[in-house]
């Protein structure tokens, strides 16, 4: 227990003094490389896997959709847990444990059919095949997609305040390019080596490689040591501050403000945008008579404009005060609801386009920022992950929702829906701004 205590004291491996320049950039790397190991727990690292495990474990398509959306479910369930014991054991703990657990579970799967083998000595192959996917789906959602991310996103947070959506913002322009490039990467490594070898590829690297890297640079906080959040305070600044920030608060607290539940409205709202029609994109445009015939093309120009504009909007915001995003994410969301029935045309395509991008940029600020700035930082892991949680129930029933419309009819309801939805998050969030701006400064 001494040794494990002295691995994780702020000075082991070395001292962040000897380091020339702002510590903080350290973290920003180390947090970049939590994200690079998370990806394969993402949709996007896990889409060139998909017609490996339905071929090998010999279930439907039907089938493995539902067990994904199950385990994803689920997985929600324990983010509030995990995210109150990382507030008490600091950052580097829980990126270097759920590093190596994320590891392990690429080797879970790397092995799928000897568990199945298994499994099937005293069940069904089909039950047999389900059971274990399920096991390794759900610890995949929960460390790649929501823990490793997550503690990825507190490091930042954590070490920056005035400077956290320019931070944010940069960070959001480096994981544009990683979600790029792992897929491709991937693809590559199934080609050469199989989809089983891959895995253990990934898990191998994530332990022996990043996590020891991720361990030894990641440090808890700037206080620990001896550094101020920024590099150094600027007193001119701090005295305007955003009001609410008087002292931390608890989870039960930030649930009864108004800025938690808005905030929340502006998340659920981006991500039932980005996961409703990212599932059913090449069908919705099909419906719409999109003036392209590759629905796929959209996520290259979405991806460099969300990169750019992630950047711009941090620098951007702040300056002013974070709940200006509430107004900008909803007003995204009214064009991208009104200019879909334009892709037919080369012009409302490509503006569809630029807004469906610009979505993705303040997603990753209005996630991230608000949290620490209205409600303090002591108790950030336990509400940010239960913002996760509930920002993941809406990414698993929007495609549903997109699905039914279309069953009944048109992909026209879900989007009059959006529209409506979005039109009066606006008015509610400038009404919000405006109160937030006149009404007198709390002593």
């Amino acid at each position: 227990m001494a040794k494990a205590s002295k691995i994780f004291e702020p000075h082991f491996p070395f001292s962040p003094a000897c380091i020339p320049f702002f510590y903080g950039w350290v973290i920003f790397f180390s947090s970049l490389c939590g994200r690079l190991i998370s990806v394969s727990g993402h949709s996007a690292g896990i889409a060139p896997f998909t017609e490996h495990l339905i071929a090998t474990l010999g279930i439907s398509r039907v089938c493995y959709s539902n067990i994904l959306f199950f385990a994803t479910v689920a997985s929600s369930f324990f983010l509030p847990f995990f995210g109150r014991l990382f507030d008490r054991s600091g950052t580097r703990r829980a990126m270097t444990y759920s590093g190596i657990a994320l590891g392990l579970t690429y080797l879970f799967f790397g092995h799928i059919d000897v568990f199945i083998g298994s499994i099937q000595r005293i069940t069904s192959s089909t039950t047999g095949a389900v059971c274990v996917l399920f096991v390794g789906f759900f610890l995949l959602k929960l460390l790649g997609q929501n823990l490793v991310p997550l503690a990825s996103r507190l490091m930042i947070l954590l070490w920056y305040d005035r400077k956290s959506c320019t931070m944010m913002g940069l960070s959001g322009v480096f994981t544009s390019v990683i979600f790029g490039m792992i897929p491709p990467l991937t693809h590559l490594l199934l080609t050469h080596f199989g989809h089983l070898e891959t895995w253990k590829i990934l898990g191998m690297a994530t332990i022996f490689c990043f996590v020891p890297i991720i361990w030894g640079t990641c440090r808890d906080s700037p206080q620990s040591i001896g550094l101020a959040l920024d590099a150094e305070p600027d007193p001119a600044k701090d005295a305007v501050l955003d009001e609410t920030l008087i002292r931390d608060k608890t989870l039960g607290e930030a649930f009864r403000t108004f800025d938690f539940w808005i905030f929340m409205a502006a998340i659920a709202n981006s991500v039932f945008i980005t996961n409703g029609f990212q599932i059913h994109i090449v069908d919705i445009f099909r419906e719409m008579h999109a003036c392209t015939s590759n629905a796929m093309d959209i996520f290259p120009p979405a991806a460099i404009i969300s990169a750019v504009f992630s950047l711009l909007l941090g620098i951007f915001l702040d300056r002013i005060s974070i709940r200006f995003a509430l107004v900008a994410t909803f007003l995204v969301g009214i064009f991208v609801a009104i200019l879909l029935e334009y892709i037919n045309r080369r012009v409302g395509f490509y503006v569809w386009v630029f807004f469906f991008g610009v979505n993705w940029a303040l997603y990753g600020i209005i996630f991230s920022v608000p949290w620490a700035k209205l409600f303090g930082r002591k108790h950030l892991g336990q509400i940010m992950s239960m913002v996760s949680a509930i920002a993941l129930f809406f990414a698993a029933i929007a495609p549903s929702i997109f699905a039914y419309a279309r069953q009944f009819g048109s992909y026209f309801w879900v989007t009059r829906l959006l529209l409506v939805g979005s039109s009066i998050g606006f008015l509610v969030s400038v009404a919000h701004v405006l109160r937030q701006k006149f009404s007198p400064r709390k002593k």
